[in-house]
């Protein structure tokens, strides 16, 4: 659609500069090759078959609401893009259930032409989150969107962020409200954040044209309230001006633009992500300025304080391990595993539980990271995708007692492991560990595939009240019978013979910027696990409506 045909639907409204029109959408979105609709994704479909397949059925649940906003502070966007001669914000509540989407896109102008740039989505679906921020490369975060009749509700970490209710009218649909195509940025962050967000790492501009499915029907003016994130007042959003019934969309093919320069687009890069995530500088994430870059990049090092740390370490079966270790890694002859389960002491967020083995790379002594489980996913977004954390939900418990310390590691209702073990005397001062760890993240670059991938180097130190262990007195296990066909690694273990622990009280534990050591050629054997057994660039499962090809 040219500025020409676009021009009518303006025509008579007060344009200020530097703004765009309205032009409610229906974008889409798409990265490493995979495309996916935006409507019927945001109504369920990529990531989990059932929920398309219930949305389907509901003729309730296959249409969304769309919220329109005037912005007046709209962020300094990346190259290519532009503002119009009106800047609007489009918020859209999509699907039903666990299904369910928020989410806020800005509208923008390519090469003369209306597009709309995601800024931010909600889902609580874990594969849906991980599709849309690891296939996908768009911003999702965890949230809560329930539906009730016509009124909808966003919640993040419990609490209500934003609502909306709106009466249908019963009108013809609305010719004016067209679907605009999603814009979408392939990128990926430095594992050494002094090089900056990006290194030379190439940046890569995507759009997913837009639908020719039914139009939206206009709706009669929304009741809303809430902050939505503090994303409203951000950017100066005041309406909404416009409220709109929207239908679900089919799937449709996807569109390579052109490269950016990774210089140009720097601000825009951690846009993904929440200030102070992992220790990281206190900057405005998702549109830092060239003081915050400069902070970003100065920092030498990732620094967790105030953790309590058992670290056990395990011999077991190598048949088991061998297996979870991806080459050029070379396998411990012994078999030797650790599990690390790190405690809060004042903040349980940092609660979080480390399976790694031992291996060797490069001519070094290292572990491998299998798994990564938090209670809470915020702020671990930016290690699993930076660094390659093999993060997940679970739950991690480290505690101590007057003279014993016990560790458990749980997903749901299911018992992974337990440790415990008595200790003894005091500790004569603070203790210092260090270790090498080896991650496994997806490569992305031109021309390279989803299944490839590189192990990355980082140095770990910890250090603490170290408490003396009573070696005779020490018991570890996991719950589960070794399964070579369980997704989950915790329970592929098996018997394993404990014979050291480390207990560090009111530790410290530093993460050094990470190092590329090699690559694999196929990352699909080991990452699944931490997908829960669909990778996020696979295409939708039986049953789903598979994407259209270029």
């Amino acid at each position: 659609m040219s500025v020409r045909s676009w021009a009518p639907r303006i025509a008579g409204a007060a344009r200020r500069p530097g703004k765009l029109a309205v032009a409610p959408s229906n974008p889409w979105m798409l990265h490493n090759g995979l495309v996916i609709g935006r409507r019927r994704f945001l109504a369920a479909s990529a990531a989990l078959p059932f929920a398309a397949r219930s949305i389907a059925r509901a003729e309730t649940s296959a249409r969304g609401l769309r919220l329109t906003y005037e912005v007046a502070s709209p962020p300094k966007l990346p190259p290519p893009l532009e503002l119009g001669p009106e800047a609007r914000l489009e918020i859209e509540f999509q699907g039903s259930g666990a299904a369910a989407r928020c989410s806020l896109g800005l509208q923008v102008l390519l090469d003369g032409e209306p597009h709309l740039l995601p800024l931010a989505i909600w889902t609580e679906d874990p594969q849906a989150y991980w599709r849309m921020r690891e296939a996908l490369h768009v911003p999702a975060l965890r949230g809560v969107v329930r539906r009730a009749q016509d009124a909808w509700t966003l919640a993040v970490s419990g609490q209500d962020e934003f609502s909306a209710r709106i009466v249908p009218a019963a009108a013809e649909p609305d010719s004016s409200a067209e679907d605009l195509p999603w814009l979408s940025y392939r990128h990926q962050l430095s594992p050494g954040w002094a090089d900056g967000p990006l290194g030379d790492r190439p940046v890569e501009l995507w759009r997913l044209p837009a639908a020719s499915a039914a139009a939206a029907t206009q709706a009669s003016p929304a009741e809303t309230s809430g902050k939505l994130g503090g994303w409203l007042a951000r950017l100066g959003a005041s309406g909404p001006i416009s409220s709109h019934v929207v239908p679900s969309r089919s799937e449709r093919g996807r569109e390579f633009v052109r490269h950016v320069a990774a210089s140009d687009f720097e601000p825009f890069a951690l846009r993904n992500y929440s200030s102070g995530t992992l220790g990281l500088p206190e900057i405005h994430t998702q549109f830092p300025g060239e003081a915050d870059l400069e902070a970003y990049r100065s920092q030498s090092r990732v620094r967790l304080a105030g953790l309590l740390i058992v670290s056990v370490d395990c011999v077991a079966n190598p048949h088991a391990v061998e297996r979870l270790i991806p080459a050029p890694c070379i396998a411990d002859p012994n078999a030797l595993v650790r599990v690390m389960t790190i405690r809060g002491l004042s903040d349980p967020a940092l609660d979080e539980a480390w399976l790694l083995a031992r291996c060797g790379i490069d001519g070094q002594r290292a572990w491998y990271a299998i798994s990564h489980l938090k209670s809470s996913l915020a702020g671990s977004e930016f290690g699993r995708e930076a660094w390659g954390y093999p993060t997940q939900d679970g739950t991690a418990h480290a505690l101590l007692g007057a003279n014993r310390f016990t560790s458990s590691v749980m997903r749901g209702n299911q018992s992974l492991y337990r440790a415990d073990g008595s200790y003894g005397g005091f500790s004569t001062g603070t203790s210092l560990n260090e270790m090498l760890v080896v991650t496994l993240r997806p490569k992305i670059g031109t021309g390279s595939e989803p299944r490839r991938g590189e192990l990355l180097l980082q140095p770990w130190y910890y250090q603490g009240l170290r408490k003396p262990l009573s070696r005779q007195s020490l018991y570890a296990a996991f719950s589960a019978p070794a399964d070579d066909r369980a997704v989950n690694p915790w329970n592929r273990m098996g018997p394993v013979d404990a014979y050291w622990a480390d207990i560090y009280d009111d530790a410290d534990l530093q993460r050094l910027p990470a190092a590329r050591a090699g690559e694999v050629a196929d990352i699909a054997p080991y990452y699944r696990d931490r997908c829960d057994g669909q990778l996020p660039w696979e295409p939708p499962p039986a049953g789903a409506q598979e994407p259209a090809s270029d």
